[in-house]
């Protein structure tokens, strides 16, 4: 049994360019990925090198031979570079285009010492292994819990890596099968067909993997507030009411809290909105190191902000905010103002509890901690009200003038 060499260099031509103008339109519509043009960048150079090797009918082997391993060589370093933009936002090191220089370098020193085919098929081999490695070594270490279809890529490259290697044992063992690429033993054939075939699903694999990402971000961008980071109002509607189903289930009470930032209208009209955004950061980053990992902060309004707090009952939840206010009215933001001064902030809140008996729905929850905020910002703000009780702390400092 033969495998037709000159066919299957046609085949994985055609595949490559149906790849590489795959790239071209997702590139074009949806995906601006620097990731992905660089993959589309080693596409091409696989495209023209199996076109080098297939065209040793006609140009000069030597030429055929450099250029063609030169430039799928040259393939796999882009697709390590991809796999590092994509994985760790860097470069490879640039040693790396060292190596290729090298590795051409002592193939055109096997074309002027007259290497036999096999002895060169055996030391390439090795070479494309080798090329392929670091990029199995990367999706193993930072790919594998990332993107699921960087799984698939790196099976494939590991593929890939495993056949190159069993392509130069098996030229060790059996030269006389590799006298000519072209002329389809079995196993010189199979070989070359599994890695890079091989090879070809792994681009495949890669652009599901940068449009999963995508998606991923768009669920982001759909569930975040994109200021402060803090959840949206509508996913954290969303959560308040499946964490109430949650806690009727499991007998334990939810606490919501409403934060609103005292006077915040003063702070944008007295030094701008950029002051004004950099204190809703600020407070939000401040609020967020203070929750526990099971708390949940969104941001519902201009100034306003929710806290889901699951298992919590009403001192607890009034403990809790009172030390997140203690915080943020020890807070100063340097160099936000327009004069160059300090920023002071305080914030009033209102708690409100739903004991997974009182069968309190989420706009209920919500309704009693907007009432307690409101009651808060009428004793005089910068303080805690849990439901009908007297706040849970005095002032610690006077209101922002």
């Amino acid at each position: 049994m033969q495998i037709h060499v000159p066919t299957l260099l046609l085949a994985l031509l055609m595949g490559f360019l149906l790849l590489t103008l795959q790239l071209a339109a997702a590139q074009r519509r949806d995906l601006h990925q620097p990731a992905l043009r660089t993959w589309a960048q080693g596409c091409w150079a696989m495209l023209f090198g199996f076109a080098m090797l297939g065209a040793r009918l006609f140009l000069p082997y030597g030429v055929s031979v450099l250029l063609g391993n030169g430039l799928i060589m040259l393939g796999l370093l882009l697709f390590h570079r991809a796999l590092s933009q994509h994985l760790l936002q860097r470069h490879p090191p640039a040693r790396m285009w060292g190596a290729l220089a090298l590795a051409c370098g002592w193939l055109a020193w096997t074309l002027l010492r007259d290497w036999s085919p096999a002895a060169r098929s055996c030391g390439v081999s090795l070479l494309l292994a080798g090329f392929t490695l670091p990029s199995v070594l990367l999706l193993l270490r930072h790919g594998w819990q990332a993107e699921t279809s960087l799984r698939i890529v790196g099976l494939t490259l590991g593929l890939t890596s495993l056949a190159m290697l069993a392509r130069a044992l098996d030229a060790w063992w059996r030269p006389a099968a590799y006298d000519s690429l072209l002329q389809g033993g079995l196993s010189q054939g199979l070989t070359f067909m599994i890695g890079f075939i091989a090879l070809l699903g792994s681009g495949f694999g890669f652009v599901l993997a940068c449009f999963e990402r995508l998606a991923r971000r768009m669920e982001e961008m759909a569930a975040l507030d994109g200021m402060t980071g803090c959840l949206n109002r509508s996913t954290t509607d969303t959560l308040l009411e499946h964490t109430l189903e949650r806690g009727r289930r499991e007998g334990e009470p939810v606490a919501f809290a409403l934060l609103d930032l005292d006077h915040f209208k003063q702070i944008n009209d007295a030094h701008g909105h950029r002051a004004g955004d950099a204190a809703l950061r600020a407070f939000a980053a401040e609020v967020r190191s203070r929750l526990r990992a099971s708390d949940v902060l969104g941001r519902v309004g201009g100034e306003e902000f929710g806290i889901i707090l699951p298992g919590t009952d009403g001192p607890g939840a009034a403990r809790l905010i009172e030390e997140v206010r203690r915080a943020v009215a020890a807070l100063e933001l340097p160099g936000c103002a327009a004069d160059g001064g300090g920023i002071r902030l305080t914030m009033s809140a209102g708690v409100a509890v739903a004991e997974p008996q009182a069968g309190l729905s989420a706009d209920r929850l919500y309704a009693l901690a907007d009432a307690a905020l409101y009651r808060a910002k009428d004793h005089g703000r910068n303080c805690v009200l849990l439901g009908d009780t007297e706040p849970a702390g005095l002032p610690l400092l006077p209101d922002v003038p």
